[in-house]
């Protein structure tokens, strides 16, 4: 029976979001760490019968805010679904950390530099193949990067289906400056 409870516990801190790295577990939550060492010898062997990963709880110690930056930076980036709901169930280790160094999802994703009405991963309907080459032009005329990276951060969904459309950004750069233009192309 106590078992059950020491679980029913784990699942629901976890549930909530909380770290279950067994330092600040110990210190938040002294008896549940002292009954799961009693009951199954080790606080990994505890989690590890909630069904929660001993490797997500490490990770999530070792995620420092630029870390979190970076990684979040890099999803959006490679055009991974940046939404909360995904990223929970796919790297939990990354959205605990997230949600320690920065409060929620989406201010940690505000703090990667990531333009928050860009986020939902769509081609834009008024977006056509001129019109990419056009925006790409725009960036080039008022000085602004043409570095991949930066244009995704700035407008994700551009940037994607731009990517997508000519098959990599240097394609579509290059087509929309010219053949000429090498020393443009990230």
């Amino acid at each position: 029976m106590i078992r059950d409870t020491i679980i029913r516990r784990i699942v629901q801190l976890d549930m909530a979001g909380n770290p279950l790295v067994e330092e600040e577990i110990q210190a938040a939550e002294e008896l549940l760490y002292l009954a799961a060492i009693k009951e199954f010898g080790s606080w990994d062997t505890a989690i590890e019968y909630a069904g929660v990963s001993v490797r997500d709880a490490l990770l999530s110690r070792e995620l420092s805010p630029e870390r979190v930056k970076h990684r979040l930076q890099r999803l959006c980036t490679t055009g991974y679904d940046l939404g909360a709901t995904v990223n929970r169930n796919r790297d939990k280790a990354l959205y605990l950390a997230a949600l320690k160094h920065f409060g929620t999802w989406r201010k940690a994703l505000a703090s990667a530099g990531i333009d928050l009405k860009n986020v939902a991963s769509r081609r834009p309907k008024h977006l056509n193949r001129e019109t990419m080459l056009l925006w790409i032009r725009g960036r080039h005329e008022t000085g602004k990067t043409l570095m991949y990276r930066d244009a995704c951060l700035e407008n994700r969904d551009y940037a994607l289906a731009i990517r997508r459309e000519f098959g990599s950004w240097i394609r579509a750069v290059r087509e929309a400056l010219g053949k000429n233009s090498l020393d443009e192309c990230p």
